[in-house]
């Protein structure tokens, strides 16, 4: 999918939604685009890689996937692990299949993305969320991902302005 089809596709959704959140839409339509490489790899209506812990009560969908930690004792949180690989850089590659989130729509998705972004760990990125950069770089700070924060928001500005242009 281009960014032009993946932006006429999903933000539109994305709009309404965050009119009701208060999220930006730039921000959530870049994560999106990211966490799916531009619509390919959408399970279940999930733009973004939403997994199914334990008090997930939702439907679900088991992945096979790649993770990447900081140590090798991550194993109980999957489904199954086929391999803990260490890195050069200190890191360990997981090759697991993990449960995701599956949902029945995208807006059911994007409203449950915004649940998961009004945790209390998330709490010190609220006051930038009309900042496409600082918001994903705050997020980031916080644990959403295991890029570095720089990296990431870099990232989603990058998506972003491409979103902008598409």
């Amino acid at each position: 999918m281009t960014p032009r089809e993946f932006k006429q596709q999903f933000y539109p959704a994305i709009e309404r939604v965050c009119a009701q959140t208060g999220l930006n839409p730039l921000f959530v339509a870049a994560q999106a685009a990211l966490e799916t490489g531009w619509g390919k790899s959408a399970i279940g209506n999930n733009l973004f890689g939403i997994t199914a812990g334990d008090k997930w009560a939702g439907k679900r969908q088991i992945v096979r996937t790649t993770e990447y930690f900081r140590d090798d004792r991550q194993g109980g949180r999957f489904v199954k692990v086929h391999s803990i690989t260490a890195l050069a850089d200190g890191r360990y590659r997981y090759d697991v299949d993990r449960a995701f989130r599956d949902y029945d729509t995208v807006e059911d998705c994007i409203r449950d993305h915004a649940k998961v972004l009004s945790a209390k760990r998330y709490a010190a990125a609220m006051p930038f969320r009309g900042n496409v950069y600082r918001f994903a770089y705050e997020v980031a700070r916080a644990g959403y991902c295991t890029a570095a924060p720089e990296t990431y928001a870099d990232s989603i500005r990058s998506i972003a302005r491409t979103i902008e242009r598409a």
